[in-house]
């Protein structure tokens, strides 16, 4: 018998952040919002960057990502 779930997960619709990890594209706008300001906290803590250059990252982060879900959601 085929694991369903597995076969499930791969089709499931997310974006890649230029770190790598893959988000779930959540289709509420709020939680969406939150998913992505919590990858970009997790993002930025891993760099250690100073407080200024933590600041842009982040903010070219949320950027990227709300890009991908955008134009991941026109693609739907």
């Amino acid at each position: 018998m085929p694991k369903k779930k597995k076969d499930d997960a791969r089709h499931l619709p997310v974006v890649e952040c230029f770190c790598g990890e893959k988000i779930l594209l959540i289709p509420n706008v709020k939680k969406m919002s939150l998913a992505i300001e919590t990858h970009t906290q997790k993002h930025i803590k891993k760099l250690r960057l100073p407080k200024k250059e933590a600041e842009l990252e982040a903010e070219r982060v949320r950027d990227d990502l709300t890009a991908k879900v955008l134009q991941k959601a026109c693609e739907i």
